[in-house]
C-alpha cells in the first residue's frame, strides 16, 4: 500500500445514524504511527466495533450504514450482509479462534510427534544397549564357562601332582633307606681309608719328589699367569673403549636417520616455499656479500678440517698398528695359556695316575687278602708276567663278566614290600573278577527270563491288535480287510510289522502303494484299533483328518464319537464336519498385531 492514499468520500458518520450509538470505530481502539494513519483510515475508517453478532446483525437490518461491522471475536458482516468468521449458531466463540485453537493444537500435536519421535529414538537406543548387555552377559557367561573349564582342568592337575607326590614320598623313603645303607657303607670305607693312610706315606713320598719338580713349574706358571692376566686387563679396557665407540657410532646412525627424516621434511617445506622465492630477491642480494664472507670463513674451516683429518689418519695408523700388536700379543698369550693348560692337565693326570695305581694296588691287596689269605708283599719275588695271549683271554673273559653283571641292573631294595603289596591287589582283583562274574550270570539269567515274558506278552499284544485292527479297518473301508504280519515270527524281539491291505474293488496291496487318504485311513484304523485293544484315558489327535474326503470324514467322526465313551479326545482340526461332532470348541484368533485371544464355545 503507497503511504499516500488517494482520498474518497468514506461512510456516514455516527452521529447520522442515531442507531449505531453502542458501535465504535474500529480505529479508536487501535494505535497507529502519525505516517502510517492516511493507509489505516482508507483500511478501517468505515469499521465499527460490535459488541457481538447479534447486535451486529440487528444494526444491518436497519440498513443506512455502508460500513463493516466487526466482534471482538473475529466475526465480520460486510456492506452486503455477507457474514464470515461467524460460528452461526449465535455463540460466543468463533470460528477464527477455533482455527487459532486448531493451529495451536496442531503446533501442539507437531511437539507432541517430535516427543514421541525421540522417545522412540531414545527406546530404540535401549533396545540396542539391552541387545548390546545381552551380548555382553552371553559373552561373560561364556567367559565364565570356560573358566569353570579352567578351573576343573587345574583340579585334576592337583588331583595328579598328589599322586605324583605320593610316588615322590614313596621313592623319598626308599632314597633315605638307600641313604642308611650308604652310611654304614661309607663308615666301613672310613675304617678302611684309616687303615690305609699308613701305606699311602710311602706313595706320599714319591709324591713329593714330583711336587717339587712341579713347583718350578707352577712359578713359572704363576708368573706368566700374572703377566696374561695383566695383558687381559689392558685388553680389556681396549674392548670397553671398542663398544663405547660402536655404541657412540650407532648414535651417530642414528642421529644421521633422524636427520635425513628431517631432511626429508624439509625438501617438502622448500617444495611449498618456491613460490616465495620470487620475493626475497631483494633481501638474496642483501644477504650476497654475507655468504661471500661466509664462503671464505668456509674455506678456512675446510682447510682446518683437511687438518685434522690427515691428524686422524695418521693416529688411525697408530692405532692399527697397537691393533695389530695387540693381536700378536693376544696369539702370544694363547699360545702361553695352551702350553700352561697342557701343563697343568699333564700334572691333573698324573695326579690322577698315581691315585689309581696306589688304589689298584691297595684293591688287589685287599682282594688277594680277602679271597686268598696270602699276602701280596711275600708273593711278588714269586710273580712272573702272564703272557701276552693268556692276559688277553683273561681280560675279554673279565669284560664279559662285567657286561654280565651290569645286565642284572640294580637291586631293588623294596622287592618284597612291592609284592606283598601287588599280591593283596591281585587278592582284591581275583574277589572283585569272582562277583562280577556271579553278577553277569545272575543279570544273564534276568535277561532270559525278561526276553520270555517279553516275547509271550508281543505275542498276545500282537494278536489281539491285529484281530482289532481288521474290525476297525472293515469300518472304515466296508468290504475291505486288512491284516498285520510278522517279518520274522522266530524272532519276537527283533521282528518288523508289515501291513497287508485290500481297498474294495482293488487288489492287495502295501501301504506305500495307496494313496494319501487311504494311508491316513490305514493310519488311523491301526491307532484305534490299539486303543480299542487297551484304552487310555485321553488321546490327543493332530489334523489327522487333513487328508480326507467327505465321506471317510463321516466314516472317522463315528469312529471318533465310539472311542469318547473311554477316553477324552483332544483333536485339533481345521475340518468344519470334525467339529460338529465335539462337545467344546477352542480357538486361537488375532484382534491385531502380535496380539492373540483365545476363543471358546460349549455346544452342549
Amino acid at each position: 500500500a503507497p503511504l499516500e492514499v488517494r482520498p474518497h468520500a468514506s461512510g456516514a458518520s455516527l452521529a447520522e445514524h442515531g442507531h449505531l450509538r453502542e458501535a465504535v470505530p474500529l480505529i479508536e481502539r487501535i494505535t497507529v504511527r502519525e505516517d502510517c494513519r492516511a493507509i489505516v483510515n482508507e483500511l478501517l475508517g468505515d469499521v465499527l466495533l460490535i459488541p457481538n453478532l447479534g447486535s451486529g446483525i440487528s444494526l444491518w437490518r436497519q440498513n443506512g450504514f455502508c460500513g463493516t461491522f466487526v466482534t471482538p471475536e473475529g466475526d465480520i458482516i460486510s456492506p452486503s450482509g455477507i457474514l464470515t468468521g461467524g460460528s452461526g449458531n449465535g455463540s460466543d466463540r468463533s470460528l477464527l479462534r477455533n482455527r487459532r485453537e486448531i493451529a495451536e493444537l496442531a503446533e501442539e500435536v507437531a511437539k507432541l510427534q517430535a516427543e514421541l519421535q525421540e522417545e522412540q529414538e531414545s527406546r530404540k537406543k535401549a533396545a540396542s544397549l539391552v541387545a548390546q548387555w545381552d551380548e555382553d552377559l552371553l559373552r561373560l557367561r561364556s567367559q565364565l564357562h570356560l573358566t569353570e573349564l579352567r578351573i576343573n582342568g587345574l583340579r585334576k592337575d592337583v588331583e595328579r601332582y598328589e599322586g605324583e607326590s605320593r610316588q615322590v614320598g614313596e621313592r623319598l623313603k626308599a632314597l633315605h633307606f638307600n641313604r642308611e645303607n650308604l652310611a654304614a657303607e661309607a663308615a666301613e670305607a672310613r675304617d678302611k681309608i684309616a687303615r690305609h693312610e699308613a701305606e699311602m706315606k710311602t706313595v706320599e713320598d714319591k709324591e713329593a719328589a714330583l711336587n717339587s719338580a712341579m713347583a718350578g713349574d707352577r712359578e713359572r706358571g704363576d708368573a706368566i699367569r700374572a703377566d696374561l692376566e695383566e695383558r687381559e686387563q689392558a685388553l680389556t679396557e681396549r674392548k670397553v673403549r671398542l663398544a663405547s665407540l660402536e655404541e657412540k657410532r650407532d648414535a651417530d646412525r642414528r642421529t644421521l636417520t633422524r636427520l635425513e627424516a628431517s631432511l626429508v621434511d624439509h625438501s617438502r617445506e622448500i617444495a611449498a616455499r618456491k613460490a616465495d622465492a620470487e620475493s626475497c630477491e631483494c633481501e638474496a642480494q642483501a644477504l650476497a656479500l654475507q655468504i661471500a664472507d661466509d664462503e671464505e670463513a668456509l674455506q678456512d674451516l675446510y682447510t682446518e678440517c683437511e687438518t685434522i683429518e690427515k691428524t686422524l689418519l695418521g693416529k688411525r695408523d697408530a692405532q692399527q698398528r697397537q691393533e695389530a700388536l695387540l693381536r700378536a700379543r693376544e696369539a702370544e698369550i694363547r699360545e702361553i695359556k695352551k702350553l700352561l693348560d697342557g701343563q697343568l692337565r699333564e700334572g691333573t693326570e698324573l695326579e690322577v695316575a698315581v691315585r689309581e695305581i696306589a688304589l689298584q694296588i691297595e684293591n688287589l691287596r685287599r682282594n688277594i687278602q680277602e679271597k686268598y689269605g696270602a699276602d701280596l708283599a711275600q708273593l711278588l719275588p714269586d710273580f712272573r708276567p702272564l703272557e701276552e695271549e693268556r692276559l688277553t683271554e683273561l681280560v675279554n673273559r673279565l669284560e664279559k663278566e662285567r657286561q654280565a653283571v651290569e645286565n642284572f641292573g640294580e637291586v631293588n631294595l623294596l622287592a618284597l614290600s612291592e609284592h606283598e603289596e601287588l599280591k593283596t591287589r591281585f587278592d582284591f582283583l581275583t574277589g572283585q573278577i569272582a562277583d562280577l562274574n556271579a553278577s553277569l550270570d545272575t543279570l544273564q539269567k534276568t535277561i532270559t527270563r525278561i526276553n520270555t515274558v517279553s516275547r509271550q506278552r508281543f505275542a498276545e499284544t500282537f494278536a489281539g491288535v491285529n484281530q482289532c485292527f481288521q474290525q476297525v479297518f472293515s469300518r472304515l473301508f466296508p468290504g475291505g480287510r486288512a491284516v498285520l504280519s510278522l517279518t520274522d515270527e522266530n524272532d519276537l524281539l527283533e521282528t518288523g510289522v508289515d501291513i497287508e491291505i485290500r481297498i474294495p474293488g482293488k487288489r492287495t496291496q502295501s501301504v506305500t502303494l495307496l494313496s494319501g487318504g487311504e494311508k491316513s485311513l490305514s493310519a488311523i484304523a491301526l491307532i484305534f484299533s490299539i486303543l480299542l485293544y487297551r484304552p487310555v484315558p485321553f488321546v490327543l489327535l493332530d489334523e489327522v483328518d487333513a487328508a480326507l474326503d467327505d465321506t471317510n470324514i463321516a466314516l472317522f467322526n463315528r469312529l471318533v464319537k465310539e472311542t469318547a465313551d473311554q477316553s477324552q479326545i483332544l483333536m485339533i482340526t481345521h475340518n468344519k464336519k470334525s467339529m460338529e461332532i465335539a462337545d467344546s470348541l477352542y480357538g486361537v484368533t488375532l484382534l491385531k498385531q502380535g496380539v492373540s485371544t483365545l476363543v471358546s464355545v460349549s455346544l452342549n
